[in-house]
């Protein structure tokens, strides 16, 4: 064997990987996740979130977008804790809807119940 190291991403994520942190990356990622969260594929709508995150950290909609997936998810206390590190001035209309949403939720549900 040669010892060199074989990198089985696509050249896509790569990419990202070279470039990040950048306020400009993401979106279509949060954008791809949404549209999952709206089909109840939760679990992979939150690793296209966390994806988003990793690449721009400075889009706080990215955070809230992924408390609502674990809050979809019933998992409340994760929710909140993304929710914390957003503040309030940053957030538009339809994230402090979610937010609302969020914190005022009942103790966690029970492992795999969804919202």
């Amino acid at each position: 064997m040669s010892g060199k190291h074989i990198d089985h991403r696509d050249r896509e994520e790569r990419r990202e990987d070279l470039l990040r942190p950048n306020p400009y990356m993401g979106y279509y990622r949060d954008d791809i996740a949404m549209h999952l969260v709206d089909r109840e594929a939760y679990e992979i709508a939150e690793s296209q979130f966390r994806r988003a995150i990793w690449l721009n950290p400075f889009e706080p909609r990215f955070k809230v977008h992924l408390a609502w997936c674990l809050y979809k998810q019933g998992r409340d206390a994760e929710a909140r804790a993304c929710l914390s590190e957003v503040p309030e001035a940053d957030m538009d209309d339809d994230m402090r809807t979610m937010a609302k949403l969020i914190r005022q939720s009942p103790a966690e549900k029970p492992e795999g119940e969804n919202r």
